[in-house]
């Protein structure tokens, strides 16, 4: 985390542009949104990268949460799909109230303490474990999520290329998380359907 608090801030930098890219993938329309609202850097979210989430959290809810980041599992920069996460949860709120710059800075750090720790677990989760199951993923993502490319595609036995297969659908009803559709999920055109699968495995230790 040391390169969080560097002079030049290049840690701050990179992951808020690779929190960008993931959001992007998830929720495209959520992502311009926020970009006409002249927060698309996304830097209401900077508290949470900076000290990884320590002001929103009760303190056994952060040693939790960090519990499970330490481990890097289910995979490289967790940390960032937690952000997703909330996100996901606040866009309804954001985008019917028509939040502005301030608003939507003023909402996000009025969560603090407000915030479910294994709701947002779970759903980081599933979000990670749809990922890895999907095909044809921008290279960018499998970088920041740390996916080799055995994990995300897989060839055809008959034509030896690479199949994309469907994601599997929500395990959350009444969400509205979007993932991103296996055959479709390419650089220029972000995919978006229903949420992902039954991924609530994160255990307390």
């Amino acid at each position: 985390m040391h390169q969080n608090f560097e002079e030049q801030m290049q840690g701050m930098k990179t992951q808020l542009i690779q929190l960008s890219t993931l959001l992007r993938l998830l929720d495209s329309g959520f992502c311009s949104y926020l970009e006409s609202q002249d927060s698309g850097y996304l830097y209401f979210c900077f508290r949470w990268l900076l000290i990884r989430f320590k002001r929103e959290f009760s303190f056994l809810d952060i040693l939790r949460l960090w519990e499970v980041m330490w481990t890097e599992l289910p995979c490289k920069n967790f940390h960032l799909l937690l952000c997703c996460a909330i996100l996901e949860s606040e866009k309804q709120q954001i985008m019917e109230k028509h939040y502005g710059f301030n608003e939507i800075l003023k909402h996000i750090n009025e969560l603090s303490m407000k915030i479910d720790v294994e709701d947002i677990l779970c759903k980081a989760e599933a979000i990670s474990l749809q990922m890895a199951q999907c095909k044809e993923l921008p290279q960018a993502v499998c970088e920041i999520l740390g996916l080799q490319d055995s994990e995300v595609t897989t060839p055809d036995s008959d034509t030896d290329e690479n199949v994309g297969t469907p994601c599997p659908v929500s395990a959350f009803p009444s969400s509205t998380l979007p993932v991103v559709a296996a055959s479709e999920a390419k650089e220029d055109s972000p995919a978006q359907t229903l949420a992902s699968p039954n991924a609530c495995r994160l255990t307390p230790a």
